[in-house]
């Protein structure tokens, strides 16, 4: 279970965390603290619109849940155990505007939900959880109806991306909208500086590859495929949006 699971670098004090290379390991904190963080993230224009969910949505407690109720059914022992009583404080940058970032504690753990202020059918929301002491980290997606992806921030964005060109190109062929995604990193145990990752959903799949190196040179090799179907695009997604594709 080692292997699969995602771990941060805790920097400052611990309060805040972003992903990064596999095998990070958290810093000692003496009590956490808000300290303004954020991610690159894809461009605006260039990134996809989430499909609205037309059931119930869930706000940033039932994310937290969500999330934390995936995390114990595939880590086990390792995750928050469930009797935790957990605070919230908001840890939005002053500086920060458009978006909504709280975090919850409870004994060694935090968990850090963000997300954009949009209409709440439509919103995706971002967390990373970790514990200070063992060093255990994930982080995920978790969309408006409640759905839970894992993986890093900036992957999934890639995958959004992929996911809504290859839809624009051959709509009644492409993986729908609507499809529900389970993933799980498929990294080898021996490779270094680089990470993959496999999602199903049906009878599709969808496998990306990516180099550990810093955001502004990432680039997300990515597969999409229907083998009952015979649907197959392949090409690559950087870090701006910008898709090229090689089938």
């Amino acid at each position: 279970m080692a292997d699969r699971r995602l771990k941060f670098r805790l920097l400052l004090a611990g309060a805040l965390f972003i992903s990064g290379c596999r095998g990070a390991t958290v810093a000692p904190m003496a009590a956490p603290t808000v300290v303004p963080t954020v991610a690159p993230t894809i461009a605006p224009t260039t990134a996809p619109t989430a499909a609205p969910t037309t059931g119930p949505t869930v706000d940033r407690t039932g994310v937290r849940d969500a999330a934390l109720e995936y995390v114990r059914d595939r880590y086990g022992a390792d995750a928050p155990a469930a009797d935790l009583t957990w605070t919230e404080q908001n840890a939005k940058p002053a500086e920060m505007v458009g978006r909504e970032v709280y975090q919850y504690l409870a004994g060694d753990w935090l968990i850090e939900v963000s997300y954009p202020v949009v209409l709440p059918e439509l919103t995706v929301y971002t967390v990373k959880m970790a514990n200070m002491a063992t060093g255990f980290g994930w982080e995920g997606q978790v969309g408006a109806g409640g759905q839970v992806i894992e993986g890093e921030q900036l992957m999934l964005n890639a995958f959004n991306v992929a996911l809504t060109h290859a839809l624009a190109l051959d709509e009644d062929k492409a993986p729908p909208a609507s499809l529900a995604w389970v993933g799980e990193r498929t990294t080898p145990a021996d490779m270094v500086g680089a990470e993959t990752y496999r999602y199903t959903a049906g009878d599709w799949v969808v496998t990306i590859a990516y180099p550990v190196v810093s955001a502004d040179m990432m680039v997300f090799n990515i597969t999409i495929q229907n083998p009952v179907t015979g649907f197959v695009w392949m090409g690559s997604v950087d870090t701006n949006g910008q898709v090229v594709e090689i089938q």
